[in-house]
């Protein structure tokens, strides 16, 4: 047996009352849904490692100014 979709309405408040297809989505309220793929931009795997990479580098330069000290 099918799961019901259960997205609360606006303006009653009631559940969806729409069986998911197939695919797991609800016809009219979508969900499940995991996004565009992010090929480029702040949170790629490539520019979050070399974030990571210069604050480990930073975080080493600022412990051998104060063995400098």
């Amino acid at each position: 047996m099918q799961s019901l979709c259960c997205a609360q309405c606006r303006t009653t408040g009631a559940p969806c009352k729409n069986y998911k297809m197939a695919n797991g989505r609800c016809r009219m309220h979508g969900g499940r849904g995991s996004g565009r793929p992010i090929e480029s931009g702040f949170y790629t795997g490539k520019a979050v490692a070399s974030r990571k990479k210069l604050s480990e580098l930073n975080r080493e330069m600022r412990d051998l100014i104060k063995q400098l000290k």
